[in-house]
Formats: structure tokens, sequence, C-alpha cells
């Protein structure tokens, strides 16, 4: 018996796209990629999974075309995300909302801030301040585990 149905020929897009993200080890995976870890080894480390889940789910990102190789073929070649990889943003920025609306003091919190004018994201795509779309090159992250310090999505990325 599988553990979760298939959704892949839903005709539902909610269904079809669940089929891909509504794995949690793929949202931390994303959340690692967006942050500027990009290696096998800094994934698994940042996420805890084992290298047998983190393979199985890089490379059904791999097949969904969520992320691909830097150096296709080579072995030990960094990840990156595809545009269709970087359209997952906003829901990583609805995930953090969700959190700090459940648990609003809690130690682990994202705070998602425009880059362009340090304003705190209202929405999970949008600056209220400067009424423009918030995508990886305009996005800072700060989590409370870090001490609130904000880094750039944008960062040294291949």
């Amino acid at each position: 018996m599988p553990l979760r149905s298939d959704w892949s020929s839903a005709t539902c897009p909610i269904a079809r796209s669940a089929d891909v993200l509504a794995d949690p080890w793929v949202l931390l995976i994303l959340r690692e990629l967006f942050s500027g870890r990009t290696r096998f080894d800094e994934l698994r480390d940042a996420t805890g999974a084992a290298d047998s889940v983190l393979a199985r789910r890089l490379t059904a990102m791999t097949e969904a075309a969520l992320v691909e190789r830097v150096e296709p073929g080579a072995a030990r070649s960094p990840y990156r995300l595809t545009a269709a990889g970087r359209e997952t943003l906003p829901i990583l920025h609805a995930y953090a909302r969700f959190s700090r609306a459940t648990d609003p003091d809690g130690p682990w919190g994202l705070t998602v801030s425009c880059a362009r004018c340090g304003e705190v994201a209202l929405s999970a795509d949008w600056c209220s301040r400067c009424d423009a779309s918030l995508d990886a090159d305009t996005t800072l992250w700060a989590r409370r585990s870090m001490g609130d310090v904000p880094f750039s999505l944008a960062g040294d990325r291949a």
C-alpha cells in the first residue's frame, strides 16, 4: 500500500502541485537552497535528512524541474534552483507567515522583508510599501534562531 496518493495526473492544479511540494523534506530543501546552501553535504547537514532521503528528494525535485545540477553528470556538483524552483518562494513565505501567526513569540520565527526598503512583508509575495513583488532577488530573511540578522536570498548563486 502506498504511503500517499499520486496526484501527478490530477486535473486540479493544487493537487498536481501538492504531488511535488507537499513533502516536508522538499520544503526544507527549498528553504536551504534559497538560503544559499547548494551542495549535498550542506543540504544534509542543514535539514538533518539521511543521505538516502536527501538523494531521493533531490532526484524527485530534479525530475520535477525544481532544481538542476550546476554541472550535470559531474560527481558532487552543486544544485541550483530552476525558474520553477524560484517560483516556490511565496509558498515558503506563506509557511513563515503562518508560523508567526500561530506562535508570534516563538524562538524559531522567520521574518520576511523587502530588500529594497526594509519593510517586513505583510503578504507572501508583495511589498506593501514598495508596491513590488518579493522574489529571491528582492527578499531578506532573518531567522530568530540566527539572531534576527537579515540575509539576502540573492546571495552568491551559480
